[in-house]
């Protein structure tokens, strides 16, 4: 039950939170901006500095969030169904050192 519940909460949420990022962000962007998100790296109409910062907002606005839910689901799957639960490379050093 511990693999499905990773698989749910670990996979599955990370990759909902980091749409539901990705899209909040390019609305906060088009609104503060009143410009479209330079989604088109090749546009002649986006300046290589509007797109550079486009891709910091969103590049480290993503990570964040897809950082802090896969540790929180972490921390929930350990915490109701052992560490033995989550992927190895999600486990402390010292479990994946004695497997």
């Amino acid at each position: 039950m511990g693999k499905i519940a990773w698989q749910i909460i670990g996979v599955g949420g990370t990759a909902l939170a980091a749409m539901a990022t990705r899209k909040a962000l390019a609305t906060v962007w088009e609104k503060s901006t009143h410009r479209a998100v330079p989604t088109n790296p090749n546009d002649d109409e986006i300046g290589l500095a509007e797109a550079l910062a486009w891709t910091v907002v969103s590049g480290v606005g993503v990570a964040v969030v897809r950082l802090t839910v896969q540790r929180y689901a972490a921390k929930t799957i350990r915490s109701k169904f052992g560490e033995e639960t989550l992927p190895k490379a999600m486990r402390p050093n010292q479990a994946r050192l004695e497997n």
